[in-house]
Formats: C-alpha cells, sequence, structure tokens
C-alpha cells in the first residue's frame, strides 16, 4: 500500500507539471524555432518601455487601449521595406515578433499598394504612400506587430510563414536599429494589406 500510494503521488507530481508547462507555453502564445530568445524579448519590450504582464492584463479587460507604445520610435520618418519572412518568430501577447529578410535592391520609394480602409487620413495615406525605402545598414529586421486579437481584427488572422512575402510601412526604434515596427503592412503574393494602427491615424 506504502508502494502504491508513493506510485499514486508521482503521477499526480508529474501531472501537475505537465498541466503547468501547457498553460505557460499556451498563454505566451504560438512560438517556433525563430522566436525572440528571453533576453532578446526583455530588450525589445524594454525598447517599447513595456513590461509584459501589464499589457496581457489590458489587452484582456481593456482592448480600446491595448496598443500603444509609438515613443519608442521615430515617428518624424516613415520607412518602406521589403522582403520574406526568415522566422517563425513568437505570435501572442504584447505584441507578435519575427524577422524579414530584406529585398535587395527596393525601390526608392513605397510601390503602389492598396492602403487599408482604416487609414482614411488624405495626409496621412499621402505620407504612407510616399515613404522613402529603408537604407540603413541590415540585411534582416525584426517586425513587430499588434498581437493576434487586433492584427486579426484588421485581416490577419494567422501567424506568417517562412519565406512569405511581406512588404511594409513603419518605424524604426529609436534605440535598436534593427527593430521596425510598421503602421500598415502588406502580406503573401497579394499584399494584402492590414492596419496597425488603433486609432487609425497615424502618431503626431
Amino acid at each position: 500500500m506504502i508502494a502504491d500510494a508513493k506510485a499514486g503521488a508521482f503521477a499526480a507530481s508529474t501531472h501537475c507539471k505537465r498541466v503547468r508547462t501547457m498553460t505557460e507555453s499556451d498563454h505566451d502564445g504560438v512560438r517556433g524555432a525563430g522566436a525572440a530568445r528571453p533576453d532578446r524579448r526583455r530588450l525589445i519590450l524594454g525598447a517599447f518601455g513595456l513590461t509584459a504582464a501589464p499589457w496581457v492584463s489590458i489587452l484582456d479587460s481593456k482592448p480600446a487601449a491595448a496598443h500603444h507604445g509609438w515613443p519608442g520610435f521615430d515617428t518624424s520618418r516613415l520607412i518602406y521595406l521589403a522582403g520574406a519572412v526568415s522566422s517563425e518568430g513568437t505570435w501572442g501577447n504584447p505584441h507578435s515578433l519575427f524577422d524579414v529578410a530584406l529585398a535587395a535592391p527596393l525601390p526608392s520609394s513605397t510601390p503602389k499598394l492598396t492602403v487599408p480602409p482604416q487609414l482614411h487620413d488624405a495626409d496621412d495615406i499621402r505620407r504612407v504612400t510616399n515613404a522613402l525605402s529603408y537604407s540603413g545598414p541590415h540585411k534582416q529586421l525584426q517586425i513587430v506587430i499588434a498581437p493576434p486579437a487586433w492584427s486579426g481584427r484588421w485581416g490577419l488572422g494567422r501567424a506568417l510563414k517562412i519565406g512569405e512575402q511581406f512588404q511594409a510601412v513603419g518605424y524604426i526604434n529609436r534605440t535598436d536599429d534593427r527593430l521596425f515596427r510598421p503602421v500598415v503592412f502588406w502580406y503573401g503574393d497579394d499584399a494584402v494589406p492590414v492596419n496597425q494602427l488603433l486609432g487609425n491615424s497615424l502618431p503626431a
């Protein structure tokens, strides 16, 4: 009976560990081999001036306030980039992250692309469609987009696949010039447009 009790306790302990592992995995979102390492993810969140827990709480309780953080980026200059998704990335809260290998050469400015209907201010549309192409030193950038709850509403209801075409207009981070955050992006061979502006207007 003692042996049976010990076996039962071991099984219960193992089950609890499995449940805890699955819960943590589900909470963190979909992670692939190319997901940001924990230290890199902390640096990225630091560049936003954010920590993960408050953002998850905000997203759960107040969706309309969930996607801010533009002050960490140089909003004085919109930049266009194009390339192919090069990592499976991290898809979840507070933001989704993945890498894009940049195409070369890039056009001088944003090509003719469909602007998402959420972006309706004429001056904002002009700024997006006239954004100059990325000319920085990196051949690959890490892209930060809104979490699935928001990107799904705006036209991207799944994780992007490695090799999938990606174009975007957005901003480079002020302290980490490898980090790019779109105000709008286009994915796939059909260049499906996806808004990334919660208030439907560019940051001031």
